[in-house]
Protein backbone atom coordinates (compact mmCIF):
# COMPACT_ATOMS: atom_id res chain seq x y z
CA UNK A 1 0.00 0.00 0.00
CA UNK A 2 1.24 3.47 -0.89
CA UNK A 3 1.67 6.39 1.62
CA UNK A 4 2.45 9.02 -0.11
CA UNK A 5 1.79 9.37 -4.33
CA UNK A 6 3.08 12.58 -6.17
CA UNK A 7 2.37 12.37 -9.99
CA UNK A 8 3.42 14.92 -12.44
CA UNK A 9 4.03 17.78 -9.70
CA UNK A 10 5.08 21.52 -11.21
CA UNK A 11 5.80 24.43 -9.16
CA UNK A 12 6.71 27.61 -11.67
CA UNK A 13 7.33 30.85 -10.05
CA UNK A 14 6.97 33.90 -12.07
CA UNK A 15 5.79 33.73 -15.28
CA UNK A 16 7.79 34.62 -19.28
CA UNK A 17 11.47 35.25 -19.22
CA UNK A 18 11.83 35.87 -15.55
CA UNK A 19 10.27 32.21 -15.10
CA UNK A 20 11.60 29.06 -12.59
CA UNK A 21 10.72 25.50 -13.04
CA UNK A 22 11.47 24.59 -8.90
CA UNK A 23 9.67 21.27 -9.60
CA UNK A 24 8.96 19.73 -12.83
CA UNK A 25 7.03 17.25 -13.27
CA UNK A 26 8.01 15.10 -10.28
CA UNK A 27 6.65 12.26 -10.11
CA UNK A 28 7.13 9.00 -7.16
CA UNK A 29 5.62 6.85 -4.99
CA UNK A 30 6.35 5.87 -1.44
CA UNK A 31 5.29 2.65 0.05
CA UNK A 32 4.14 2.45 3.58
CA UNK A 33 6.43 1.40 6.14
CA UNK A 34 9.67 2.70 3.74
CA UNK A 35 12.25 5.63 4.70
CA UNK A 36 13.19 8.06 1.41
CA UNK A 37 15.69 10.69 1.21
CA UNK A 38 15.70 13.66 -0.90
CA UNK A 39 18.99 14.85 -2.04
CA UNK A 40 20.34 17.15 -4.28
CA UNK A 41 22.17 20.24 -5.20
CA UNK A 42 21.60 23.40 -3.46
CA UNK A 43 18.69 25.08 -5.76
CA UNK A 44 17.29 21.86 -7.31
CA UNK A 45 14.05 22.04 -5.64
CA UNK A 46 14.37 20.06 -2.71
CA UNK A 47 12.64 22.09 -0.12
CA UNK A 48 9.82 23.46 -2.60
CA UNK A 49 9.55 19.76 -3.13
CA UNK A 50 9.34 18.89 0.35
CA UNK A 51 6.55 22.30 0.99
CA UNK A 52 4.73 21.04 -1.32
CA UNK A 53 3.77 17.38 -0.22
CA UNK A 54 3.42 19.10 3.53
CA UNK A 55 0.74 21.21 1.83
CA UNK A 56 2.81 24.27 2.86
CA UNK A 57 2.69 25.57 -0.72
CA UNK A 58 0.14 24.49 -3.90
CA UNK A 59 1.57 22.78 -6.72
CA UNK A 60 1.42 25.12 -9.66
CA UNK A 61 -0.30 21.36 -11.18
CA UNK A 62 0.21 17.37 -10.34
CA UNK A 63 -1.47 15.75 -7.28
CA UNK A 64 -0.54 14.54 -4.35
CA UNK A 65 -2.19 11.81 -2.31
CA UNK A 66 -1.06 10.83 0.99
CA UNK A 67 -2.76 7.52 2.47
CA UNK A 68 -5.02 7.48 -0.41
CA UNK A 69 -6.03 11.30 0.12
CA UNK A 70 -6.40 13.91 -2.42
CA UNK A 71 -4.40 16.60 -0.18
CA UNK A 72 -5.22 19.35 -2.24
CA UNK A 73 -8.85 18.52 -2.42
CA UNK A 74 -9.04 20.59 0.86
CA UNK A 75 -10.09 24.00 1.36
CA UNK A 76 -7.85 26.30 3.37
CA UNK A 77 -9.08 25.52 7.00
CA UNK A 78 -8.78 21.83 5.93
CA UNK A 79 -5.75 21.94 5.09
CA UNK A 80 -4.57 23.47 8.20
CA UNK A 81 -6.03 20.93 10.07
CA UNK A 82 -4.79 18.40 7.72
CA UNK A 83 -0.76 19.95 8.38
CA UNK A 84 -1.84 20.10 11.95
CA UNK A 85 -2.41 16.25 12.28
CA UNK A 86 -0.81 14.78 9.19
CA UNK A 87 2.04 15.84 8.48
CA UNK A 88 5.08 16.94 10.77
CA UNK A 89 7.61 19.53 9.31
CA UNK A 90 10.93 19.93 10.81
CA UNK A 91 12.39 23.60 9.29
CA UNK A 92 16.19 24.32 9.14
CA UNK A 93 15.71 27.49 11.00
CA UNK A 94 14.13 27.98 14.41
CA UNK A 95 10.03 28.33 13.57
CA UNK A 96 9.07 28.38 17.17
CA UNK A 97 6.88 31.40 18.92
CA UNK A 98 9.35 33.44 20.69
CA UNK A 99 6.88 34.79 23.21
CA UNK A 100 5.58 31.10 24.31
CA UNK A 101 8.17 28.60 26.16
CA UNK A 102 9.29 25.93 25.06
CA UNK A 103 6.66 23.45 26.55
CA UNK A 104 3.69 26.42 25.21
CA UNK A 105 5.33 25.87 21.81
CA UNK A 106 5.35 21.93 22.27
CA UNK A 107 1.60 21.83 23.03
CA UNK A 108 0.74 24.38 20.67
CA UNK A 109 -0.75 22.40 17.78
CA UNK A 110 -2.37 20.33 20.07
CA UNK A 111 -4.18 22.87 22.05
CA UNK A 112 -4.95 24.10 18.83
CA UNK A 113 -6.93 20.84 17.60
CA UNK A 114 -9.07 21.00 21.34
CA UNK A 115 -6.87 18.20 23.14
CA UNK A 116 -5.45 18.14 25.81
CA UNK A 117 -1.60 16.73 26.10
CA UNK A 118 -0.16 14.10 27.61
CA UNK A 119 1.47 15.28 30.16
CA UNK A 120 3.79 11.91 30.22
CA UNK A 121 4.45 12.55 26.84
CA UNK A 122 5.57 16.16 26.74
CA UNK A 123 7.83 15.01 29.96
CA UNK A 124 9.53 12.80 28.11
CA UNK A 125 9.79 15.53 24.88
CA UNK A 126 11.38 18.10 27.69
CA UNK A 127 13.52 15.29 29.06
CA UNK A 128 14.34 15.04 25.18
CA UNK A 129 15.67 18.76 24.58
Amino acid sequence: MELLKVEKLCKVYDKGENEVKAVDEVSFTVPKGQMVAIVGASGSGKSTLLHLIGAVDRPTSGKIWLDGQDVFAHNKKELAIFRRRQVGLIYQFYNLNPVLTAEENIVLPILMDGRKPDKAQLEKILDML
